[in-house]
This record gives C-alpha cells, structure tokens and sequence, in this order.
C-alpha cells in the first residue's frame, strides 16, 4: 500500500461518518465474496422443492427442518426419493406430505394414526 493509500484510509477513519462507510464497504465485500464463492448462493441453488427428486435431507431442508427426502404415498405416483413433509410442515395436499402423513385442514403434515 502507498502512502496516499493508506493517508486516504485514516482520514477516512477519523470520522464517525467514515468509519461507518469503511465498515459498509467491507461488509460489502465479504458478502460478495460469500456468495461469488458459492456460500449462501450454493445452498439455496441446491435447495429443492416439494416432491423434488433427492438423494438426502440435505437438499430439502432449506427453510424447514420437517422437510426430508423420502417416500410419498403411493397415490401420488412419483417413485423414488422425493423431498417430502414430516411432522407440521406446510402443504397443500397429501402428495406434499412423506409416507405416513397427510395434509390436515390447518395446510400442516400429521402422521397418520
């Protein structure tokens, strides 16, 4: 670094107003750098949707952890691992729900009895 460099860097760091800007700026790049790197943005590509083929929890759980890869009933005719409800995961219908579970009136998953 030279000497304008660094002069400019604590000139700007003697102010309360530049500091803030210094720690927006970094900040800024180390979010930058998460999601160029693959950080959250590789997390949330992988994330799959309701009756999604999977091959483990992993790519299903992005926003609830009742969320698996399983098996669905088999009246909703989709073989394979799929990303599936468990216990009060939010559905639609039973084919959002794994094996075991349907889709009661409150939009939830509940194991059946």
């Amino acid at each position: 670094m030279d000497d304008k460099t660094f002069d400019s860097l604590v000139k700007l760091n003697s102010t309360s107003t530049g500091r803030r800007r210094l720690f927006q700026a970094g900040a800024a790049v180390g979010i930058g750098g998460l999601l160029t790197r693959g950080g959250v943005a590789e997390v949330l590509a992988k994330c799959q949707g309701l009756r999604k083929q999977c091959k483990k929890n992993s790519e299903c759980q992005c926003n609830d952890n009742n969320i698996i890869c399983g098996r669905l009933p088999k009246k909703c005719n989709k073989s394979g691992d799929r990303c599936c409800g468990t216990s009060k995961a939010d559905c639609k219908s039973n084919c959002d729900c794994c094996k075991g579970f349907t889709c009661n009136s409150k939009g939830q998953c509940s194991q059946n009895p």
